[in-house]
């Protein structure tokens, strides 16, 4: 995503009318890194500026979709999230604290070449594990959680 101000001239530049709900969204998301759902940026605006509605929300997260400012993920969650960092990256979801992270990882060629007669537009990988503050926590009867044994750490 663009920075909050260069944003803002683009959007007035093609006709988006610029309210201060819609600033206040810009600048939550600008910068953010926790992946938010349309509920949790609504409450965070909310909260400064309780006029603003879900349905705003929604509109303006949908809107900069369309635009390509930011990302919406599908990470199987019960919501959809939204990602500022329009970079080809990928995310980690913990399964202990539930917290969504980025990496940046070089993947196989191969993996972007598709099924024979397809054309891959992007390929992003959803890593689900114990990030490394929950494999710190002790389980029940005393050590620490382990990676799976399956996969190489």
């Amino acid at each position: 995503m663009q920075p909050v101000d260069a944003l803002i001239a683009h959007c007035r530049a093609h006709g988006m009318r610029m309210t201060v709900q819609r600033r206040a969204i810009f600048q939550y998301l600008w910068g953010n890194t926790k992946h938010p759902t349309a509920e949790e940026v609504f409450q965070a605006v909310q909260e400064r500026y309780p006029g603003v509605s879900l349905a705003t929300v929604y509109n303006t997260l949908e809107t900069l979709t369309q635009m390509g400012e930011i990302q919406r993920l599908d990470l199987g969650g019960a919501a959809e999230r939204f990602d500022p960092d329009v970079r080809v990256h990928h995310h980690f979801t913990c399964s202990g604290c539930g917290q969504v992270l980025d990496y940046f990882a070089v993947l196989p060629e191969d993996v972007f070449a598709g099924p024979p007669g397809a054309r891959v537009d992007r390929v992003q990988l959803h890593a689900v594990g114990l990030c490394a503050d929950c494999r710190k926590l002790p389980l029940p009867g005393g050590s620490a959680k382990s990676a799976n044994p399956n996969l190489s750490s």
